[in-house]
């Protein structure tokens, strides 16, 4: 018996305790399902190719003209016309094979075995061209696949035998394949096969003699899964589980070392579940599946190449997909331009940020953020760390200018001070941002939480400040000689948690965040009473929970920006009525600066001021809850708004 059979039976004797580990939110509630009857059994043939892999691919010219393109560890990366004649060989000991398409066309990547080190390489002229290598990977490699998130960088997942997943950013440029691990983590015993879909964001991973596993492919998200098929009597699949492949919309399971494939149609971006409803199919031949790949056919159908283990040997089939009209509204990315350094507490700390514009020099603005387990800090435009205010527990902050602190001119900042269910007030000084702490405001909270501040047309100055239980008070910040001091003038609730809240200075409207509910507005002005309307309710574009919001506004358009918690993004609605719905974006990973995306965000501000070359049109700053290349503390991420408004008027409005 060989090693991997005894693998296969070990695996096979423990499946119940293996599925009995799994936590119980992974598991179908349900058990006793019945195998899935093949609907239709499908002819196979013998290709007349030596190899482990192989795909059928177009001529870039001519999409009718098709070539064979395989790897094996014995015979190389082989090119053959379609009638198997061959065309072009490198003799590298190659495993595996993905594809991807760039700028410059097909790229195809494999491992070079003898050196255990990724290949990529392209296919030009009927030639194997722009041969890049990796670096040697520290880990043997059980499996790999290509991901390519929208406006994202090429990434390569590498399973390894200690069961763990590798993600890769990856760049070739002809001659040599650069490499990153942005991520990694433990993936199930026994985890040979992966896939990833690009339009929907999953990694499917199978986990032989158990099932397949749909994951988060984004490098930002959390790590979790959830089940789309395993073996019954927890699901349908028959005896095993085994090579994966995506075609047409649809996710293919072949059952490892039998003749049985399942297929499932894939969801819509966006979607909560990883696939819909199964069918399954069966060969004509007793064939023990190994390796499976896809390509389409001149006619549309799509091929499944199948690897025996019995024979060695290359298998081509035939199927017939149903149409799928599959929405492709991948969520954009825009890289990040620069960031912060991590803030100095673990785990969840940093929350929020403000932003102070420098009117005399905008080069020298400021970017203010709260660590909300010790105090504010003070940023400059590069991210460096200008000063640490030791302001206790400080949740949310915001900025407002063009006022005065003992009769002097000054700027203020404001901050929930969760010790002492307070206002925390700062004064800025108005020529170099310098910021201190003043004097706090104590409300009548019992949980503070979320706040902002508003700036009326009579350049008043007021604070809004929330409680875990939904109520709001509005507070009036007056100056005199003494310095500055509190006035409650309204008071109002939602009926559950809120946190972000924003005003529009000049259309005098106060937006606020109900997390788990909706976006909500009401009058900024004292006088404006209690009743809300309702903005946008959460949902699969506004995924709770809803989180830090700010308002971008220019001489020529005025946008909310809302930070949708439950799905990495942040949502742009119109900031006057209707609202209407303009679009999303994630904060991506910045490759070329080494600067990784943002994930899970809490607070967020925006500015339309001009701050000089690096953000002629603003900025937008985002907490980032995830802190990687390298993993850190928590940090914020700034975002340059030429980005967000070339995607506005290409993408999102085009």
């Amino acid at each position: 018996m060989t090693i991997r059979n005894l693998n296969r039976a070990l695996s096979t004797a423990t499946l119940s305790l293996l599925l009995a580990a799994c936590a119980s939110n992974d598991l179908p509630e349900n058990t006793g399902h019945q195998p899935r009857l093949p609907s239709a059994t499908l002819a196979a043939s013998l290709l007349p190719v030596s190899a482990e892999q192989a795909i059928l691919i177009s001529s870039a010219g001519d999409t009718t003209q098709k070539f064979w393109l395989s790897t094996g560890a014995d015979n190389g990366i082989q090119l053959q016309d379609s009638h198997f004649t061959l065309l072009d060989k490198k003799d590298i000991q190659a495993e595996f094979i993905d594809q991807r398409r760039d700028q410059q066309g097909m790229l195809f990547v494999s491992i070079d075995k003898e050196n255990n080190r990724p290949v990529s390489y392209r296919i030009n002229n009927q030639r194997i061209t722009d041969l890049a290598f990796g670096q040697a990977l520290t880990y043997p490699v059980e499996g790999i696949c290509l991901y390519q998130p929208a406006g994202s960088p090429l990434q390569l997942f590498v399973l390894d035998e200690q069961q763990m997943a590798h993600q890769l950013l990856i760049k070739s440029d002809g001659k040599v394949l650069i490499q990153q691990e942005i991520r990694r983590f433990p993936l199930p015993p026994n985890s040979e096969y992966c896939v990833a879909d690009d339009v929907s964001g999953q990694l499917f991973v199978s986990e032989e003699n158990v099932g397949v596993w749909a994951y988060n492919a984004r490098a930002e998200s959390e790590v979790s899964r959830q089940a789309v098929d395993l073996v019954q009597p927890w699901g349908q699949l028959h005896s095993n589980s085994g090579p994966l492949a995506i075609s047409q919309g649809q996710l293919f399971i072949a059952e490892l070392g039998h003749n049985i494939l399942h297929h499932y149609p894939l969801p819509q971006a966006g979607s909560t579940q990883p696939t819909g409803a199964g069918r399954a199919v069966i060969l004509d031949q007793s064939l023990a599946a190994d390796s499976l790949r896809t390509a389409i056919n001149s006619d549309g159908t799509t091929r499944l190449i199948i690897l025996d283990d019995n024979s060695s040997q290359l298998f081509s089939s035939n199927i017939h997909l149903p149409q799928q009209a599959r929405n492709q509204e991948n969520i954009p990315e825009i890289a990040a331009h620069t960031e912060t350094t991590p803030v100095r507490k673990t785990g969840d700390a940093a929350d929020d940020p403000a932003i102070w514009v420098n009117t005399h020099t905008p080069e020298n603005s400021r970017i203010l953020g709260t660590n909300k387990k010790f105090g504010l800090y003070v940023y400059d435009l590069n991210g460096q760390e200008l000063q640490e205010l030791q302001a206790g527990r400080v949740n949310n902050v915001d900025v407002r200018q063009g006022f005065t602190f003992k009769n002097q001119p000054a700027d203020i900042a404001a901050a929930s001070q969760r010790d002492r269910q307070a206002i925390a007030l700062f004064h800025i000084d108005p020529l170099s941002g310098h910021v201190s702490a003043t004097t706090e405001i104590i409300t009548t909270l019992d949980n503070v939480y979320g706040l902002c501040m508003y700036k009326n047309l009579k350049e008043q100055f007021f604070v809004f400040i929330n409680d875990e239980d939904g109520r709001f008070e509005q507070y009036e910040i007056t100056d005199s000689a003494n310095g500055w001091s509190g006035n409650k003038v309204r008071e109002f609730r939602v009926n559950s948690q809120p946190e972000g809240c924003a005003a529009d200075d000049t259309k005098q409207q106060l937006f606020l965040g109900e997390e788990d509910l909706a976006i909500w507005t009401i009058g900024a002005e004292a006088n404006a009473g209690e009743r809300l309307t309702q903005v946008a309710a959460a949902s699969d574009i506004l995924v709770a929970d809803i989180e830090g919001m700010d308002i971008y506004r220019n001489e020529k358009e005025a946008y909310l920006v809302v930070s949708s918690q439950g799905n990495d993004s942040y949502v742009l609605y119109q900031a006057e009525a209707p609202y209407e719905y303009i679009g999303r974006f994630r904060v991506g990973i910045n490759a070329e600066k080494g600067i990784d995306g943002a994930s899970e965000t809490d607070g967020l501000t925006v500015t339309a001021a001009n701050l000089g070359a690096e953000y002629p049109q603003g900025m937008l700053v985002v907490q980032d809850g995830r802190n990687f290349l390298p993993e850190e503390n928590q940090n914020f991420k700034y975002v340059n708004w030429q980005d967000i408004q070339t995607l506005i008027q290409s993408v999102l409005k085009p």
